[in-house]
């Protein structure tokens, strides 16, 4: 939508920037509107009637802190709870917002709400709220294995027509054409399957969504589909048909004996004819090939070229409608006029055809979005990249493009100022120069009127200097977790934190960047640099190559070492080096993987020999682990690959702590010298997973490796019961370096998001 509006959006920029001096300035606050967390619930575990949930008593039910994990034998548990609003919630459209795993159904006073599939939901609990007025709310939750929880419930003050807003922003979905859900299966068959005459009566017959666990393998798929008269009501004669396929992760699609298209990526978009006929029966093979996890035909579907077309209007125009939200969640004071104007132009539009109304609605977006420029919000607010010897780097996203500037200083006076080139951005990104090291600075990010707050940073320590770092990692999929541990870490006053890895649940998913990464990062982001070692969620989309663009877009990666990229790189802080590997093409083609001689590995091997001879203590961190003991998704014992190539590197080169993610759980082991090459037992390294970062939490031990000590129960083979334990807990890692001393901290979380206490903490010294 952005390019049809591109040359407006410069002239309103230059009319924009004439009026800045006579809007008032606002400063976006880390909680932009005033809230209430909704932590105390009486539960009840087992199915009951609405009308007996509303007639019992409350000293009848269990009281429960949130984020507690459920797995009921009838699956449904009950959550209720009586609210009275408040006086700082009073005048307000207030939301209330819900995070369940995986599904729930939301009831006020009796009458469904909302229901939620897949975490998140919200409504409007009362508009124009008033103070001291009652209601009572009951949650049906649903439960789907391990990890089901009621994560979080919060009630917001939204500005009056926001309610409207919420109404009217939710557009009837498109179908999505016919589902071919039947096939033919031939694991590993020869290729000759694709010709049209291939008979396959023995083939065993199977449905899409069923994965095979086998890494590098391929599937054959054969199907025959006889085009109807019609495909969700639009015609197919005459009309461009699509075939649309999902896979993991890549493959090719034969069409009546023909190689039709390959594709990368898992995505594979087939124009079947430009004029479909009626009656005319298809031949389809689809092979599918795994590079690396599981192999699987998850979706295909056949649909019109006009309901494509269609669908993909609407997935801009939700887009921008999920845009205009962010706004009216972040902005602290937002321009509700602009947002009752869109509500309107959208409700009045309902009794027109679907094509037409959405480009009336896309049309009204456009004209608010270039309207809120001159008035953005911080979509992410300003974090730190990058830090070196004198100078860091400061980036933040605005809702619309805009420009800005960076004002910092020392010792209370912000008297320094850095320019973006004034051409609008929703992406900015501004590097401060010329800083003293060991210093403290203060700092604010200004756009337009709108203000961060001032937040404060610290150059770079002396090499001698203790330090403190935290480590964590895979935090996707369910933010609230991710934001209640960025809370807790606000408190430790760190000097650099660093993710293993997994930060989002689909790489290419740009709001997922926002709402499960650096959204959640604001209370610290701000303040402390940080750095993430790439996991294989990151990677969602672009299986071919070593380029992830949300990823590069979103981080600034020092590239100081000969032959690093973001993907892979070095920092130094203090006396310590920590190295970032991307273990997540392992066995990939071209060289870019870890395997010997790959670009990565020789890299690696000469940072590693450098950092030898100038640091005393030597990090490295990966998302996959070499060694894990547990996994909830079945029997997993680390990665071969990493234990062939990396672990004799790490062991034989004086690399003290390695630190993983992937395995969603707390595991370590200390060092138990000498490391054999030849049998690989033994180890120099202590072996750290720190993946309780906010995703849902494994709980089953599969194997015992002598290169972890904790935790110190033994695996049961052949127990699919899940195991229960503090290391099942959601956590991170404090590393307190001084000199030749360290010392390692696992602070774990309560499910209201406080302080959990001690999980585990050891001490290595160096002579």
């Amino acid at each position: 939508m952005k390019t049809r509006f591109a040359q407006s959006t410069l002239i309103l920029f230059f009319f924009a920037h004439s009026l800045i001096a006579q809007k008032e300035t606002i400063t976006q606050n880390i909680e932009p509107h005033p809230y209430l967390e909704l932590q105390q619930w009486y539960a009840h575990e087992g199915d009951l009637t609405l009308e007996k949930v509303m007639k019992h008593a409350p000293k009848q039910w269990k009281i429960e802190t949130l984020n507690k994990p459920f797995w009921t034998k009838n699956g449904i548990k009950w959550f209720k709870q009586d609210i009275t609003i408040p006086e700082e919630l009073a005048g307000f459209d207030v939301l209330l917002e819900i995070n369940v795993e995986p599904q729930a159904t939301v009831y006020v006073d009796g009458k469904e709400l909302f229901a939620v599939h897949g975490y998140s939901g919200k409504a409007i609990l009362a508009s124009s709220a008033k103070a001291g007025a009652k209601y009572s709310i009951q949650i049906k939750t649903k439960n789907g294995g391990y990890n089901s929880r009621f994560y979080n419930a919060r009630l917001t003050g939204m500005p009056v027509g926001y309610s409207e807003f919420l109404t009217a922003k939710t557009l009837p979905a498109p179908k999505d054409g016919i589902e071919i859900t039947d096939w033919k299966y031939g694991f590993k068959a020869k290729d000759e399957v694709s010709k049209i005459d291939f008979d396959d009566t023995e083939w065993p017959q199977r449905k899409t969504g069923n994965e095979w666990d086998e890494e590098y393998a391929h599937a054959w798929y054969r199907t025959e589909i006889t085009l109807p008269d019609t495909i969700d009501d639009f015609q197919v004669a005459g009309k461009p048909l699509r075939l649309l396929v999902n896979a993991n992760d890549k493959g090719e699609i034969w069409l009546d004996g023909i190689l039709r298209q390959r594709f990368r990526g898992g995505e594979g978009d087939l124009i079947l004819s430009n004029s479909g006929t009626a009656g005319t029966t298809l031949k389809i093979a689809i092979k599918v090939i795994n590079e690396w996890g599981s192999g699987d035909l998850r979706k295909v579907r056949l649909i019109t070229d006009e309901a494509y077309q269609l669908k993909k209007m609407l997935d801009e125009v939700n887009i921008a409608l999920d845009r205009l939200d962010r706004y009216c969640e972040r902005h602290p004071s937002p321009d509700m006029s602009i947002i009752n104007e869109v509500s309107q132009n959208i409700l009045g539009t309902k009794n027109l055809d679907m094509a037409t109304r959405l480009a009336r609605i896309g049309s009204s977006l456009e004209m608010a979005e270039i309207a809120l420029q001159e008035q953005p919000a911080f979509l992410i607010p300003p974090y730190l990249q990058n830090l070196r010897e004198d100078a860091i780097t400061v980036m933040w996203e605005t809702a619309y493009p805009t420009y800005g500037k960076v004002v910092y200083g020392q010792n209370g006076r912000l008297d320094n100022e850095v320019v973006e080139n004034e051409i609008p951005t929703t992406m900015h990104e501004i590097t401060l120069v010329g800083l003293k090291r060991n210093e403290s600075y203060g700092y604010r990010v200004d756009c337009f009127n709108l203000r961060s707050e001032v937040r404060t940073f610290n150059t770079l320590k002396p090499k001698d200097a203790p330090i403190k770092v935290i480590v964590y990692g895979d935090n996707r999929s369910y933010p609230k977790v991710h934001d209640n541990l960025v809370k807790m870490m606000a408190a430790e006053n760190a000097d650099m934190i660093l993710n293993v890895g997994d930060v989002v649940s689909t790489g290419t998913n740009l709001t997922a960047w926002i709402d499960e990464y650096f959204y959640p990062l604001r209370y610290v982001g701000g303040s402390v640099p940080t750095y993430i070692a790439i996991g294989n969620h990151e990677y969602g989309g672009y299986g071919e190559k070593r380029v992830v663009p949300p990823y590069e877009k979103y981080v600034d990666h020092p590239l100081t070492s000969a032959g690093s990229t973001e993907y892979f790189f070095s920092v130094d802080y203090g006396n310590s080096h920590f190295i970032f590997l991307d273990p997540n093409k392992s066995n990939f083609e071209e060289g870019e993987g870890i395997t010997i001689n790959s670009q990565q590995y020789n890299w690696f091997v000469n940072d590693l020999h450098k950092a030898k001879g100038t640091s005393e203590w030597i990090f490295a961190l990966m998302h996959q682990p070499p060694y894990s003991e547990a996994w909830s998704g079945g029997a997993y014992d680390g990665e071969a690959p990493l234990r062939k190539f990396i672990v004799p590197i790490m062991e034989a080169n004086d690399v003290d702590v390695v630190l993983s993610g992937h395995t969603h759980d707390y595991e370590r082991g200390l060092p138990h010298p000498p490391y054999d090459a030849a049998t690989g037992k033994g180890n120099n390294a202590a072996y750290i997973i720190s993946g309780g970062g906010g995703s849902n939490l494994d709980n089953h031990k599969y194997f015992e490796w002598d290169q972890i000590d904790y935790p110190d129960h033994k695996a049961v083979l052949g127990d699919d019961d899940t195991d229960e334990g503090e290391f099942y807990q959601y956590h991170y890692v404090i590393f307190e370096i001084n000199g030749k001393h360290l010392k390692l901290t696992a602070r774990k979380m309560n499910g209201d998001g406080t302080d959990g206490g001690i999980l585990d903490r050891f001490e290595l010294h160096h002579k």
